[in-house]
C-alpha cells in the first residue's frame, strides 16, 4: 500500500474490462485520456415499525447501488461507450445497451512520475451497465465524453488487483490494421491530437436543416462551402451537445437478492442541442395549424419535419442520429446590454437512434467509414 499523502491525478488510473473474463492484459484497456472518476455508492434502507413500541423493529438492508461517472477528451484512444460493452454485436443502441464490463479504479504511489505495474490499491466493480453517455463539442475547449457506469457489486483491495496492471509497452492501441506504434494514439489512430473546433470536419457533418443558413441538402457538407479544408461553415455553431440515458429498471426474482437483468427503459430518447450564433432572427415559425407550406404534404399540421443529423471528427469519430430527428425547442437570447453575442439553442430529439463510430472500437462493429 503506497504511503501517499494525497490522490491526484498523476497517480490514478482507470482500466475496463469484458464482464466475466479472465481478466488477463489482453482483454483488460487501460483508458487514456480520462479526465475525472468518481464513484458513488448507496445502501438502500427500508424501514419496519410495529405496535407497540416508538423504536425501530428493523432497519433492512437492500441491494447496494454503484455508480461510476468518467470523463474523457476525444483524443484517437478508444471512447469510454464502446470500452464499455466491448462484445456488443452491432452499433446501435439495443446492441451496446446489453453488454456489461469490469471496471477498475487503481492508485499508485504519488512520487512516481507515472503508474506502472500492478496497482497497491484497487477498487473493482463487476457486472457494470452503461446508463448514461454524452459528448461534447465546444467553439472553446476540447471535445469530450461523459460516460454512467451503474451496477451492485464493488470491492477494495490491497497489493492483488484485479484489473489495474499497467504495462507502457502493451498500452500502445492497434487500428483495424493492426498497426500500433510507440506514440500517442492521438498522433496514431487518428489526426490534430486532442479534438477541438477546428477537428469537426463539417464538410463531412449533416446539419439539420431547421438551422439558419443550412442549404436545403441532406447530403454531407450541408453546412459547409468550398473544399475542405478551405471552405468555412454557413451557421456559425458554438456547441453541440449529444445524450441519451438509458434510464436502467431492475428485474428481480425469488431467490436472489441481486436482480437478474438491470434493463434499458426502451424507447430511449436521443438529444441533440446545437448553440449557434444568431446573425439574423432564427426563423423557426410555429403556426396553430401548422407550416403552411407542409399543406398538401406528409407534415400537413406540423410546425417542424424528420431531419437527419450526422458529426464527424478529424480522427474518424463519427455520431450518427439517423433521420428522425425532430426539432424540439428554439431558443433565442443573449446579446443584452451588458455585452455578449445573441444566441440561438435549437434543441432535436429523436428515439433509439445513435451510432457512435470509432476505428478502435474493441466490437469493431462501427469502424469509420469516414476520411480522417
Amino acid at each position: 500500500m503506497p504511503d501517499n499523502n494525497r490522490i491526484f491525478y498523476a497517480c490514478q488510473a482507470v482500466a475496463i474490462a469484458p464482464c466475466f473474463d479472465d481478466h488477463t492484459d489482453a482483454n483488460t484497456i487501460v483508458a487514456h485520456g480520462v479526465q475525472s472518476v468518481g464513484i458513488t455508492t448507496n445502501f438502500n434502507l427500508e424501514q419496519a415499525f410495529e405496535l407497540g413500541q416508538i423504536q425501530i423493529y428493523e432497519n433492512i438492508e437492500g441491494l447496494p447501488d454503484v455508480e461510476v461517472t468518467l470523463e474523457k477528451v476525444l483524443d484517437g484512444y478508444p471512447l469510454l461507450y464502446h470500452l464499455a460493452s466491448p462484445r456488443a454485436t452491432s452499433a446501435n443502441l439495443v446492441g451496446r445497451s446489453k453488454e456489461r464490463c469490469c471496471v477498475g479504479l487503481g492508485i499508485y504511489d504519488e512520487s512516481k512520475d507515472a503508474v506502472l505495474g500492478n496497482s497497491p490499491v484497487e477498487v473493482y466493480m463487476s457486472g457494470m451497465y452503461l446508463s448514461s453517455v454524452s459528448y461534447t463539442f465546444p467553439a472553446d475547449g476540447s471535445s469530450t465524453e461523459s460516460v454512467t457506469l451503474v451496477g451492485n457489486h464493488k470491492i477494495w483491495s490491497i497489493n492483488s488487483p484485479r484489473l489495474m496492471s499497467v504495462n507502457q509497452a502493451a498500452e500502445i492501441p492497434k487500428d483495424a490494421s493492426g498497426r500500433g506504434e510507440d506514440k500517442p494514439a492521438a498522433l496514431v489512430a487518428g489526426s490534430g491530437g486532442i479534438q477541438r473546433r477546428e477537428d469537426v470536419r463539417m464538410d463531412l457533418c449533416i446539419i439539420p436543416q431547421s438551422v439558419f443558413g443550412v442549404t436545403q441538402s441532406i447530403n454531407a457538407g450541408n453546412n459547409y462551402t468550398g473544399v475542405y479544408p478551405s471552405g468555412s461553415p454557413k451557421a456559425h455553431i458554438q456547441n453541440c451537445t449529444i445524450s441519451t440515458d438509458f434510464g436502467r429498471e431492475d428485474i428481480l426474482e425469488l431467490g436472489r437478492k441481486a436482480p437478474y437483468y438491470r434493463s434499458p427503459n426502451f424507447p430511449i430518447e436521443v438529444t441533440c442541442e446545437l448553440e449557434v450564433i444568431a446573425i439574423s432572427g432564427d426563423f423557426v415559425s410555429a403556426y396553430e395549424d401548422g407550416v403552411p407550406s407542409f399543406i398538401g404534404g406528409p407534415n400537413q399540421g406540423n410546425n417542424t419535419s424528420e431531419e437527419k443529423i450526422r458529426i464527424a471528427l478529424r480522427d474518424g469519430t463519427f455520431f450518427d442520429l439517423g433521420s428522425k430527428n425532430r426539432l424540439s425547442s428554439v431558443t433565442y437570447g443573449g446579446g443584452d446590454a451588458g455585452g455578449g453575442n445573441a444566441t440561438i439553442t435549437y434543441s432535436y430529439t429523436n428515439f433509439n437512434d445513435l451510432v457512435v463510430g470509432h476505428n478502435l472500437d474493441p466490437a469493431r462493429v462501427t469502424i469509420s467509414p469516414y476520411p480522417t
